[in-house]
């Protein structure tokens, strides 16, 4: 599961104005990494551009590449993610929505009047980012089902285990049918064998 960008934008409906991003490409080698970011750079501001205020929208690529997310906060910014085919929806759009909240938190007053692309300083969100990059870490309901995941697995594994120990079980009770059965048969044998030596 990647989580490869999160960019919050000052939103507008035919351009959307870049104020702040954050982006995880250390697992694309170093000259992949400029046209990708081109790339999650464009779809970004476009989807955010295409996204009406107060809404959401998901994009996803072709040949299961990957989904882009967004939501427009009604006072006007927009953040967009750029995600695996892996990655949860609904951490994606949890990480959106705290991500706007964080921005307009800590910078009121100061994104109102930018005209221009511009890279606005925000310690929080990038913590964010950070924290997100793990999604059962960072959501709670995720964590929830990766656990009753391995419950799941370890629980199988240990109904697995006791079949075949039934079976090893009933494998057992047979041999130890055959030893009594021989052992019957041994002592039937002894007897009668006895019996010649027996003085009267």
């Amino acid at each position: 599961m990647k989580l490869l960008s999160l960019i919050i934008y000052k939103w507008k409906d035919n351009n959307s104005i870049e104020v702040l991003a954050c982006e995880e490409l250390s697992s694309f080698s170093f000259f992949h990494r400029g046209p990708i970011r081109e790339h999650i750079k464009f779809h970004s501001r476009l989807v955010v551009s295409r996204t009406p205020l107060g809404r959401r929208s998901s994009v996803g690529f072709d040949q299961n590449l990957g989904q882009c997310h967004s939501w427009v906060h009604p006072q006007g910014i927009g953040a967009a993610v750029l995600i695996d085919s892996e990655y949860p929806m609904r951490v994606a759009f949890t990480l959106l929505s705290e991500a706007v909240r964080i921005f307009l938190e800590t910078n009121q007053g100061r994104w109102e009047d930018i005209q221009k692309d511009t890279a606005m300083p925000c310690p929080e969100i990038e913590q964010l980012f950070v924290k997100f990059q793990e999604p059962s870490e960072a959501d709670k309901l995720t964590k929830i089902e990766r656990d009753l995941e391995e419950v799941k697995g370890t629980v199988m594994q240990s109904m697995d285990d006791l079949l075949k120990r039934g079976e090893n079980l009933d494998q057992l009770m047979d041999k130890s049918k055959d030893l009594s059965n021989m052992s019957v048969t041994f002592a039937r044998t002894a007897k009668k064998n006895n019996q010649c030596c027996k003085m009267y």
